[in-house]
């Protein structure tokens, strides 16, 4: 399907920020790592790709320690593609293979860009001209033509000299080979009938939410003139637990079906996402059906299942001013979610170093959890949409000159029982 956790968004382009009622007044607006990807992010949702790019570009230049470099990365190579832009779409993806190794991103990737990626890593030029790749295209369509000619003649020949071979051996041996041949060719036609005669019918793709429990139906129909019974096996992840049940007895696992002449089985298979996926994660799922008289006869049908989950990143960045020794320090804290699917039941908690102190006075966003971890919940963040928070801290006296503070955010998915970890930026100790 070719889907990925940006194709497959939805939304009304975006503002460049997104006031609670109840926020405090914030600083004079600047220019931050944030609103240049949602900015970044609209432009793709309006296909406006050129601008898109440009955008990602400023983000990089301007935050080349941004924590969304991940996603960023990932737009600029999905963007450089569908602008035309081969050799930036191959170096971008290059660059996220090689900086985010381990990064689950990596399974949300298209093929067709790693194959662009693949490429500029060989050497290869990657040209924009159209009409040449299409040329190109062309005559490897017209030389395989040539190619099947000669092996559909060769094939044909091959039949000639194997069926006058036979005759030969027919005619000397005709009585002693007559029983084998009848029994070959009644097999043969047996064999030919649950094939052609027996279909699959399965949605080809499916959308499953992360974390939670799905069924796939399907059928099994047997046009042939003769009761038959199969083995059915189903190959998908491990950790999806796929089970095949019938209609009439969900839940009940069952490895075999007997399907009277013209008639049909159903069934349906259960699966869980687990609800670690990443947004726009691909896995195939195939279900296959093997004759229970002839182990050759075997048929398949195969479907795709794409992850839809939340994607939420945090940013946390100190405001302008200077941190200095008993003052205080104001961060914002971002929290955005470019998945498919709305996040909820968000906890997210600020780890902070021994230097920096929390104050409930203040900070009527937050709540103390412990002797100083403040903490934020949301209920609902949408696709699309980030929330924004701010935090005054107090520097302690004893804070040394030159010391670099930053502290972790552990955000807490009620939902889907997951936590992540963000790291805010760095703000240096100064004197006054």
């Amino acid at each position: 399907m070719g889907r990925s956790p940006f194709a497959c968004l939805i939304i009304p382009v975006l503002a460049l920020f997104i006031w609670l009622p109840w926020a405090p007044c914030a600083p004079a607006a600047e220019i931050d790592d944030s609103n240049l990807f949602i900015e970044a992010f609209g432009a793709y949702q309006k296909m406006d790709y050129l601008l898109a790019i440009d955008k990602v570009k400023e983000l990089t230049q301007v935050f080349p320690d941004t924590p969304l470099r991940d996603v960023a990365l990932l737009l600029l190579a999905r963007s450089g593609l569908k602008a035309g832009d081969n050799t930036l779409a191959a170096r971008t993806v290059n660059q996220f293979t090689a900086e985010f190794s381990a990064n689950p991103l990596r399974s949300s990737i298209e093929d067709e860009l790693l194959n662009l990626g693949a490429r500029l890593h060989k050497g290869e030029h990657l040209p924009e001209n159209k009409a040449l790749h299409a040329a190109a295209v062309k005559i490897r369509n017209e030389q395989l033509a040539i190619e099947r000619a000669i092996a559909e003649r060769l094939e044909q020949e091959r039949l000639a000299r194997l069926k006058a071979e036979q005759d030969r051996i027919a005619r000397e041996k005709a009585e002693l080979e007559r029983r084998e041949r009848e029994r070959i060719a009644v097999e043969k036609t047996a064999k030919e009938a649950i094939r052609t005669g027996t279909a699959i019918t399965m949605e080809e793709s499916r959308v499953a939410i992360a974390g939670q429990s799905g069924t796939l139906p399907f059928e099994i129909i047997n046009r042939t003139q003769n009761n038959e019974e199969f083995a059915l096996d189903i190959n998908a992840p491990a950790e999806y637990g796929a089970l095949l049940s019938a209609e009439a007895a969900p839940g009940v696992t069952t490895a075999r079906a007997t399907i009277g002449a013209g008639q049909s089985f159903k069934g349906a298979i259960s699966f869980r996402i687990p609800s670690d996926r990443v947004d726009g994660e691909r896995k195939g799922m195939t279900l296959k059906v093997v004759s229970a008289r002839f182990s050759d006869v075997a048929l398949s049908k195969d479907t795709l299942l794409t992850t839809a989950a939340p994607l939420v990143r945090i940013v946390a960045r100190p405001s302008g001013q200077k941190i200095v020794p008993g003052g205080q320090a104001r961060y914002r804290v971002t929290v955005l979610n470019i998945g498919s699917k709305t996040a909820r039941e968000l906890t997210g908690r600020m780890i902070l170093p021994p230097q920096l102190v929390f104050m409930e006075e203040g900070n009527p966003q937050f709540h103390r959890d412990g002797a100083d971890t403040p903490l934020f919940r949301i209920d609902a963040l949408e696709t699309g949409k980030m929330a924004e928070y701010y935090l005054d801290l107090r520097v302690r006296d004893d804070s040394r000159i030159g010391q670099e503070l930053r502290f972790r955010v552990e955000l807490s998915d009620g939902l889907l029982q997951r936590t992540e970890t963000f790291t805010s930026s760095v703000a240096t100790v100064q004197a006054n």
